[in-house]
């Protein structure tokens, strides 16, 4: 690779990744904040937070991957269009064929991150995040308790609390009769009460001015009195892996074909439909950096105009509506997966290949039909001119 095609590679892996960066924490900022209402408003661990947001990001990427690198190379390519440094590349002799090598590279590599995303890396992401959601969310309906009744949500424990704090969440008035342990009931009573999460994920209350009372296996009756108690409720924030996988997202390739092979016709169907999308979409960032060269190729720097990159944009919104009509319309049955995933895939391939060889041989796009005289604006918005005052004293 010459110095030409180093320079030219870096600089739009550079942006690309940047734009990569930028894209999906603008799309996951909204899912951000919606788990860290949980972590603040339902009490779970930050570790809990930490996990979801990291099971999250894999799913995002795979819609930003191809958006970053069209615009990574479209940006690079209008910079240096506006510097004239496209102008010195092709002076120099590099045509439009020698700049896909470094830049096909670049697609290349992200063409690779989009399939082992696909099918590595977002199914287990999925697995996770699910099972951790169902965890979170079986844990908040355990302890979630009700003033002045008798809350049996945990297997094993009955809880009665005077009142709780809506704010602080501190229990008063806190019964506790325990009977997990067989042949070894324990009752225990406290002034107060506070729900905490241990190291270890797992829920418990820190008890508060009480006295806990039991009778041993021999029959015996005992008391104890105590300033502070940790009463563990065997209630695990956290991981809990589940045996089967109940979403074809979830299923690894092995799983998959499983699925399509011995499984009943609905989930065959579903098996087939995510075993053509893992394979169209890393495609169709395939096809839009390959369509992003020759379009950023399209911008000036004498008319200052973005032709380029306001048609890549346009392209890009029409390739996913086309893969999002196919995928409805395989998904209702009236395609079949391949025709529904892979036409919207051949038709902008053939697209790509004629703007290749049509700016190849040095045509250029014809240009989008602005108003050149500016939006008509209303008679009662127009600003008319002070009236003249020559000749007055």
């Amino acid at each position: 690779m010459n110095r030409i095609s180093r320079y030219l590679f870096l600089d739009c892996a550079q942006t690309s990744l940047l734009a990569l960066g930028t894209l999906t924490f603008l799309i996951m900022l909204p899912q951000v904040l919606l788990l860290v209402d949980v972590w603040i408003n339902k009490g779970a661990p930050f570790t809990v937070l930490r996990q979801m947001i990291q099971y999250a990001m894999p799913q995002f990427m795979v819609g930003t991957l191809p958006m970053a690198l069209l615009s990574g190379i479209l940006l690079t390519l209008g910079r240096m269009a506006r510097d004239s440094e496209l102008v010195i590349i092709k002076a120099s002799g590099v045509s439009l064929w020698q700049m896909t090598r470094p830049v096909g590279t670049l697609v290349l590599l992200f063409t690779t991150l989009s399939l082992l995303l696909n099918w590595i890396w977002v199914p287990k992401a999925y697995y996770e995040f699910s099972v951790l959601k169902k965890a979170l969310l079986s844990s908040n309906a355990a302890l979630t308790m009700q003033s002045r009744t008798f809350n049996r949500t945990i297997p094993g424990l009955t809880i009665y609390i005077n009142h709780q704090d809506p704010l602080t969440g501190i229990l008063e008035g806190v019964l506790v009769h325990d009977q997990r342990i067989p042949h070894e009931t324990v009752t225990i009573t406290a002034r107060r009460a506070h729900p905490h999460t241990r190291s270890d994920h797992k829920a418990a209350l820190f008890l508060e001015d009480g006295s806990r009372h039991w009778i041993t296996p021999g029959g015996h009756y005992r008391h104890m009195q105590f300033t502070r108690f940790d009463l563990g409720l065997d209630v695990v924030l956290g991981l809990v892996p589940q045996h089967k996988k109940e979403e074809v997202d979830e299923m690894d390739p092995a799983e998959l074909q499983h699925a399509i092979q011995n499984g009943t016709p609905k989930l065959q169907h579903a098996a087939r439909m995510e075993w053509h999308r893992r394979l169209a979409f890393p495609v169709a960032t395939l096809i839009m950096g390959l369509l992003a060269l020759p379009l950023g190729a399209q911008q000036s720097h004498r008319t200052g105009k973005s032709y380029g990159f306001v048609a890549a944009l346009l392209i890009l919104i029409l390739h996913f509506l086309l893969l999002a009509s196919g995928e409805a319309l395989a998904g209702k049955q009236l395609v079949s997966p391949l025709t529904g995933f892979w036409l919207p895939n051949l038709l902008m391939t053939l697209l790509t290949a004629w703007v290749f060889r049509f700016t190849a041989q040095g045509h250029t796009l014809p240009e989008f039909p602005w108003p050149k005289s500016g939006w008509p604006i209303p008679t009662r918005f127009r600003t008319h001119p002070a009236p003249s005052t020559s000749g007055q004293r």
